[in-house]
């Protein structure tokens, strides 16, 4: 399963043309997304970035992650493997998915998730008689 199926599958709700812009945008950062039942966390590696570095929002329905460094100290480096370059990454989220909040720890911003799913959208068992 590739990564644009894991989205469709967690993110449902998005139109087609939505998962265009995907093929287009950047590996950075690298991010994982975990979930089970109704809840989930999107994990963003994100060494060498602060709190004060990042930005996490949600606005129209999409889960906004903005990422830059703003103290860049001119070091002479023999070899610079850490990327602390700018990125924005976003997700288009399901009317029922609702943030919970976000943490950063270990170079680790997690952001948090569950759905929000009403009575009334969710499956209902139908008993079954038998005469």
């Amino acid at each position: 399963m590739n990564e644009l199926d894991l989205i469709r599958n967690h993110f449902l709700g998005f139109h087609n043309d939505f998962f265009e812009g995907f093929r287009r945008v950047t590996t950075y950062p690298p991010y994982n997304i975990k979930e089970k039942d109704d809840l989930g966390v999107i994990e963003f590696a994100v060494a060498g970035f602060t709190e004060k570095d990042l930005k996490v929002e949600v606005k129209d329905q999409t889960l906004h992650v903005y990422g830059c460094k703003e103290d860049k100290k001119s070091e002479d480096f023999y070899h610079k493997g850490i990327s602390d370059r700018t990125f924005q990454k976003k997700f288009k989220l399901h009317e029922h998915i609702v943030i919970n909040g976000a943490e950063l720890k270990d170079g680790i911003l997690k952001v948090a998730y569950h759905r929000d799913v009403p009575e009334s959208e969710k499956p209902k068992q139908i008993k079954i008689k038998s005469n």
